[in-house]
């Protein structure tokens, strides 16, 4: 008696029988779960004012994602780093507004507000389209906010 073929027949039959999973998900073998960081897709020159908070933080993880960014935490600081850079985007605090367009930092770039309280939001959502709330938002929607204003610049 051949051995061989009742075995070759039993692996036959196991491999044509149809599979039953749970649930309806895809996964590749071989290829795990990764980390991505967020990038930009459109890089920009920003300038950040510092007065809205700890900037520091923001500055460091905007340009890990690819934008050039520089951060002002005094007024004159403020418009000497205006003067240096054609900036894109200008990123501060909606209370100093009046002060950023009478030091025309505003003359060329697009300005994101941060909202520094419920009243601030209120405010600078009836003038501007986008408002950044530190509280609520994360890296993604300032890189979104981002983008945008980059895409009218």
């Amino acid at each position: 008696m051949n051995l061989r073929v009742p075995v070759l027949i039993m692996v036959c039959i196991a491999a044509s029988t149809d599979v039953i999973a749970c649930g309806e998900s895809l996964y590749r073998v071989g290829k795990g779960i990764e980390y991505r960081e967020y990038t930009a897709p459109l890089p920009g020159k920003l300038l950040i004012y510092g007065a809205a908070g700890d900037t520091s933080g923001l500055a460091d993880e905007l340009e890990k994602a690819g934008h050039k960014v520089s951060v002002a935490n005094t007024p004159s600081e403020l418009v000497r780093l205006a003067d240096q850079g054609d900036y894109q985007v200008v990123i501060g605090p909606y209370s100093d507004y009046d002060d950023f367009k009478a030091m025309s930092v505003l003359a060329d770039a697009e300005y994101l507000p941060i909202a520094t309280s419920g009243v601030n939001e209120k405010q600078a959502k009836q003038e501007f389209d986008q408002v950044l709330v530190p509280s609520k938002h994360e890296l993604r929607h300032y890189l979104k906010a981002i983008h945008k204003a980059l895409k009218r610049a």
